[in-house]
């Protein structure tokens, strides 16, 4: 092999790996371009429903349905829904409420059993 051919192979590498490289930077350019969009777009609609669900805790505790729970800062952690009902005759009512959370909630619920009306009268 000459020198002019060692050259020119070195050369048509260099100029393919420059190509491949701007190509890649073109399409890795505009994928980037776009999962940044669609993160501040959902970003965006997480606080939208943030929103929505704070305000919806605050109608609850407003209308008298439930209180909400929250940390010394103020932050809601969660909420507890109250309920009555009032009743003549006979009759059986019974009821549990169950949460699902990822942590320990900060607070005790007591859960509802089955309540007999004719073993406690009241």
């Amino acid at each position: 092999m000459n020198l002019p051919n060692i050259v020119s192979v070195f050369v048509g590498a260099a100029i393919s790996g420059v190509i491949t490289w701007l190509v890649s930077r073109h399409y890795y350019k505009r994928a980037g371009d776009k999962l940044m969009q669609e993160t501040t777009k959902l970003m965006q609609e997480a606080i939208e429903l943030e929103r929505l669900n704070k305000l919806n805790l605050h109608v609850l505790e407003n209308a008298g349905i439930g209180e909400l729970v929250k940390d010394a800062s103020g932050k809601p952690t969660g909420s507890v829904i109250k309920g009555s009902s009032i009743f003549a005759g006979e009759g059986r009512i019974s009821s549990k409420g169950e949460v699902i959370s990822r942590k320990p909630p900060n607070h005790n619920v007591t859960e509802a059993n089955d309540v007999d009306s004719s073993k406690n009268p009241g």
